[in-house]
C-alpha cells in the first residue's frame, strides 16, 4: 500500500482590501455610536410596583412550597401532593400574573389614534 500525498488546498486571495472602520461610525465594543443631537429616552421599569409585589408573593409561596417538602416525611401526602402542588401554583399561576398584571391597561394607554392612510377627502 503506497501512501498518496493529499494537496492542500491553496488559501483564497483577498482581492479587494477590507473597508477600514471609522471611528465616527462605530465605537470600540462594535455598536453604533449614538449621535449628541438624537433624543435620549428616559428608562422606564417595565413593572410596577404591584407587579413587583405580586412576583415577590409568587417567590414566597415557592419557597412555602420547597419548605413543606423538606420538612415532611419522604414518602407522606405532603410531600408527594400538597406541596407539588403549591409549587405548580407558584410557578404556573402567581408569578405569571404578576408579569403579565396590568399589560392590559399598559396596552390601552399605549395605543394612539391615528388617521388612516389611504383615504381621500
Amino acid at each position: 500500500m503506497s501512501k498518496q500525498a493529499t494537496a492542500t488546498p491553496a488559501r483564497p486571495v483577498r482581492t479587494a482590501p477590507r473597508p477600514a472602520a471609522t471611528a465616527s461610525r462605530t465605537t470600540a465594543t462594535g455598536r453604533p455610536k449614538r449621535r449628541d443631537d438624537s433624543p435620549s429616552r428616559k428608562f422606564e421599569m417595565p413593572f410596577e410596583t404591584r407587579n413587583i409585589q405580586i412576583i415577590l408573593l409568587g417567590v414566597l409561596v415557592v419557597g412555602i412550597g420547597y419548605l413543606v417538602m423538606y420538612m415532611s416525611p419522604t414518602m407522606s401526602f405532603t410531600a408527594l401532593t400538597l406541596s407539588p402542588i403549591i409549587l405548580l401554583l407558584g410557578y404556573f399561576v402567581i408569578i405569571p400574573y404578576g408579569i403579565m398584571y396590568g399589560a392590559r391597561k399598559r396596552k390601552a394607554a399605549s395605543t394612539i389614534e391615528q388617521p388612516a392612510a389611504n383615504v381621500v377627502n
